[in-house]
């Protein structure tokens, strides 16, 4: 009987958790990665896994959640990100020596801008929220997925990133406080909102509503500390204590999608939004669901040229699921007729049978209604349409493509938009590849959007791929924005659509390049990208989501890539062999040793395989002695007996000198952070590099600890590294901020001519301000960090040999740590405060 009763409850168990959606799972952050992936799959079984189903959305979530799981499969929060971040600070502010020339010299090599050849859907990154100052239009603030918060106060012309400092990048929601300008929301994962009272300068954690992603902040601006957020798989929040307290105002309601005023001046009115819709008359004390709609997730549009006009966008398993209208403040509505319609697909056809079935709401869905006519309204999914007839009919006023938008005379913004929003006469558009504004929004033609994404270095890199020349020559494959190559002049190209993945650069001929798109759609370019041929993948494979795709180094025209088998081509990938067994699943990782390609090491998940022949089928090795799944591969450029391996498991790296048959933790002083790429350096001392999603780290056999090298590098997830020995130059390739560039850890660089240590600092003790100063004119970053290791001051680029004061007075007494760095260095000294 106890046995029936525990079969019982696991049972129970299994069907709660296939009754559940993954994407409400991936919102709660309470389910382990593998129970997700299990949900997430039979549901794409059931649906299929064709464009607009939003699968490509979810493998570029798993790809990330796999490679960013600890060593229980969970994904850690924005707040255990936060802390962790505070503690390696306090721990580098006690223990690194005062000064240091050796952390790296760290510059952006962008890109910041997009110029097509053969990318079929060219954009810069991708940008989640925007905030604009309505009295002054010129101040705007735009979050990018995994690129922080950039603040421009010239419309757009330039920008200025805000974050770079901190734990988290993630940026789902932003607003700029009503009233006092300067003060900025930030909603991020696991409901996290961060303020900043100084226009992002420095920024605190405000509160934790729950779990999912804040999709919206609003703000009464009669009565400031009034304040309503909207969490995806979280539900509907106010707060009436300036945002440092939450309650969940609709408690059965699990999804919050958005929230709106009624623009009639008073702000007692709200409409809210889930899967249901609700509307509050009292300022959210009470509230009315509203029975008439479906049970899809909904957005809300309003205009103040008519305050009792609402509109509701909702959603049907992805596609277009209805518009409906009130004329009456949300007493009743009417649902306008758009059946057999689909809105929220790729086609400029609504009817386009062939589209019918395509979408990624809520993910890409919103309405906007023009505030100078009720009528004017605009919804968009993939494309962006528009009506001039209260929502009765829509015309397309974009597409996807830039070909296609100018043959129909109209606007070309990136696919997938996630907000739309009227400013004034302006409407903003989010995309998956940048910020577009259309300045005259009632006039549709092919310059309908204007990008303001120029100057934001927000590309999301999977992988990279570098020459081994002076100057170099880059490609690098990004999610939503294709692959792109940086030539000898430092501009990009962008040569390959879709989603980027592997991509590199032939050892002997520069003009030929090589990259792939997801799920191993292999191609190849004779001419730096200006024409590009498919490569057929072997025998007609489908590989995993970023498949391996490599190089030999020493045979020319032999590549390897890697899917259930490993394959080896002879001719550049016109034809393939397998050289290995059936793997049982597509690998996520291959590498060929440089020195010696018939040393081949290859993974797929917490599997390690090694092969020392490339023989027809040979029978590749299994390892063992590590723990976690695999997030990277490097084999030493001249041994390759020595390899490196970095994990999601609790010891991060290990490193093997005997082939892998006994291995070695790196832990030792890293940070608790996520290990997501290496590379070897053959500098003589066996240097390997190590990129986390906070931090670049290296050590070589001279240390007994590893060494924070990420001097000018922003907090970002570390997606690929690779050393050019030509440049003596070491490349990151971001998830978030593009692509950077330093030169290799240099030893012999001297601490003593290091003149940076001579800026002075008083008074010390200080009380109310504390003046630093220091007799050279090269520019410098500034920070403050408390004895905890939070940042507390931070300013870059500006000049101390004239003294420069930073007020202190609201700083509690203690030990303070201020921290100035140039390309060269950094140096460390500590402040009391009395």
């Amino acid at each position: 009987m106890k046995n029936y009763y525990l079969l019982l409850i696991f049972l129970l168990s299994v069907t709660a958790m296939y009754s559940q959606d993954y994407k409400q799972m991936i919102s709660e952050g309470t389910h382990t990665v593998q129970d997700i992936q299990t949900v997430a799959e039979t549901h794409f079984a059931q649906v299929g896994t064709e464009r607009g189903k939003g699968y490509k959305p979810y493998k570029r979530w798993e790809y990330q959640a796999l490679r960013r799981m600890d060593e229980n499969g969970m994904l850690p929060s924005p707040e255990f990100y936060y802390n962790e971040l505070e503690i390696y600070n306090s721990y580098l502010n006690e223990n690194s020596s005062s000064a240091r020339t050796t952390i790296g010299s760290w510059e952006q090599l962008g890109p910041i801008s997009w110029n097509a050849t053969s990318g079929w859907n060219p954009g810069v990154g991708r940008i989640t929220s925007i905030a604009v100052e309505p009295e002054n239009p010129n101040h705007i603030i735009a979050g990018a997925d995994t690129g922080g918060v950039w603040r421009s106060i010239d419309g757009g012309l330039n920008w200025t990133v805000l974050t770079d400092n901190l734990s988290n990048l993630n940026v789902s929601a932003l607003t700029i406080h009503p009233t006092v300008n300067t003060t900025y929301f930030w909603g991020s994962g696991s409901g996290t909102i961060f303020i900043s009272t100084d226009s992002g300068i420095t920024w605190s954690v405000l509160a934790d509503t729950g779990n999912g992603s804040v999709n919206k902040i609003l703000i009464d601006p009669t009565n400031t500390n009034k304040m309503y957020c909207s969490v995806q798989s979280g539900g509907l929040y106010k707060s009436t204590d300036g945002g440092i307290s939450w309650t969940k105002i609709l408690p059965v309601i699990p999804n919050g999608y958005d929230f709106e005023f009624k623009p009639d001046g008073l702000y007692s009115t709200i409409y809210a939004s889930g899967d249901d819709f609700f509307v509050s008359t009292n300022s959210g004390d009470n509230w009315t669901g509203l029975a008439g709609f479906g049970d899809g997730p909904k957005m809300i549009g309003v205009s103040a040229n008519n305050p009792e006009v609402v509109y509701v966008l909702e959603a049907d398993n992805g596609v277009f699921g209805g518009l409906y209208k009130s004329e009456n403040s949300a007493a009743s509505f009417v649902t306008l007729n758009h059946a057999g319609k689909n809105y929220f697909g790729y086609s400029s056809d609504p009817e386009d049978p062939e589209d019918a079935g395509y979408g990624q709401a809520p993910r890409d869905m919103d309405i906007a209604v023009n505030p100078n006519d009720v009528n004017d309204v605009h919804i968009a999914g993939i494309n962006t349409w528009r009506s001039t007839s209260g929502g009765d009919f829509f015309t397309s006023t974009s597409q996807w493509t830039p070909n296609n938008a100018n043959g129909l005379n109209i606007g070309y913004c990136h696919a997938d938009v996630d907000i739309l929003e009227f400013v004034n006469d302006k409407l903003y558009v989010g995309t998956d590849g940048g910020l577009y504004v259309a300045e005259t929004p009632t006039v549709v033609n092919s310059a309908y959007y204007k990008d303001l994404t120029g100057g934001m270095g927000i590309r999301q890199f999977y992988k990279i791929g570098i020459s081994q020349t002076d100057p170099v020559i880059v490609t690098g494959g990004a999610q939503d924005n294709g692959t792109s190559i940086m030539d000898v002049n430092g501009d990009w190209t962008d040569w390959l659509g879709a989603d980027g993945m592997e991509s590199f650069i032939d050892k002997n001929n520069s003009n030929i390049i090589y990259g792939t798109s997801q799920n191993g759609s292999l191609y190849r370019s004779l001419n730096s990208g200006l024409s590009i041929t498919g490569i057929g993948s072997p025998e007609g494979k489908s590989g995993n989501w970023i498949t391996p795709f490599e190089q030999d180094l020493i045979l020319p025209n032999v590549v390897y890539s890697g899917y259930d088998e490993v394959y080896k081509s002879i001719n550049g990938g016109d034809s393939w062999e397998s050289i290995s067994q059936d793997f049982g699943g597509n690998l996520n990782h291959l590498k060929i040793a440089p020195s010696n390609s018939n040393y081949q090491y290859a993974a797929r998940g917490s599997s390690l395989y090694k092969n020392m022949s490339v023989d027809t089928n040979s029978n590749w090795t299994a390892l063992e002695g590590f723990s976690g799944s695999i997030n990277s591969i490097t084999i030493h450029p001249t041994d390759p007996n020595r390899v490196a391996i970095a994990t999601t498991g609790n010891q991060k790296v290990y490193v093997s000198s005997n082939g892998g048959d006994t291995w070695t933790s790196y832990k030792l002083n890293l940070p608790n952070f996520s290990a997501q790429a290496l590379a070897w350096h053959d500098n003589g001392d066996n240097g390997l590099y190590l990129g986390m999603d906070y931090g670049i780290y290296y050590i070589d056999d001279t240390f007994t600890e590893w060494q924070p090298f990420s001097n000018g590098l922003p907090n970002v997830i570390i997606s690929e590294l690779e050393v050019n020995t030509a440049d003596n130059k070491i490349y990151a390739g971001t998830y978030g901020r593009g692509l950077w560039s330093s030169d290799v850890f240099d030893a012999t660089l001297s601490v003593n001519e290091f003149a940076l240590e001579s800026f002075e600092l008083y008074p010390n003790p200080a009380k109310n301000n504390v003046t630093i100063n220091w007799n050279k004119s090269d520019l410098v970053s500034v920070r403050i960090y408390d004895a905890l290791g939070k940042l507390m001051y931070f300013t870059k680029n500006i000049n101390i040999s004239e003294p420069t004061t930073i007020d202190v007075s609201n700083y509690s007494t203690g030990l303070y740590f201020v921290k100035i760095n140039n390309l060269q260095g950094s140096v460390t000294k500590k402040l009391i405060i009395e």
